[in-house]
């Protein structure tokens, strides 16, 4: 099953555990998600009203429309 999720966090969410404190990410650019890797930097800059997609090199392109189909 294909899922389309949109992640819109900005920074991690902290969890403290009894052992040790972990961050979650919340912007979907984590390459150890569930954990944050330190990527929502490359979005503090983001328009909050627009949605965006990035690649696997970062590079960030703006969706303009999103089209669904039924079979």
């Amino acid at each position: 099953m294909t899922r389309l999720v949109k992640l819109n966090g900005k920074q991690p969410l902290p969890i403290e555990t009894t052992n040790k404190k972990v961050w979650i990410c919340t912007c979907g650019l984590s390459d150890k998600f569930p954990y944050c890797s330190g990527k929502h930097k490359f979005i503090q800059d983001e328009d909050d009203n627009v949605l965006y997609m990035y690649d696997e090199n970062l590079k960030r392109k703006e969706v303009k429309e999103i089209l669904f189909y039924e079979e």
